[in-house]
């Protein structure tokens, strides 16, 4: 009976017409989920960061600036 239930369960989500592609492995699961956004997100607040981070004074040079 529980084989039953379960068998029933994994048709729930599929559509008429549907045919499911192939599996993930474990690897790929991690890589697409975990790894790929983690870089984006890691890439995308360093551009962030350098485009709003504070410039370095520019401290006087003796060709620019006679005391």
């Amino acid at each position: 009976m529980l084989n039953n239930l379960v068998s029933g369960l994994s048709m729930i989500n599929q559509e008429d017409g549907t045919i499911p592609g192939p599996a993930l492995s474990a690897l790929e699961t991690v890589i697409t989920f975990v790894i790929v956004p983690t870089a984006l997100f890691l890439v995308i607040s360093l551009i962030a960061y350098a485009a709003t981070a504070d410039r370095k004074k520019s401290e006087k040079s003796v060709i620019t600036h006679i005391e």
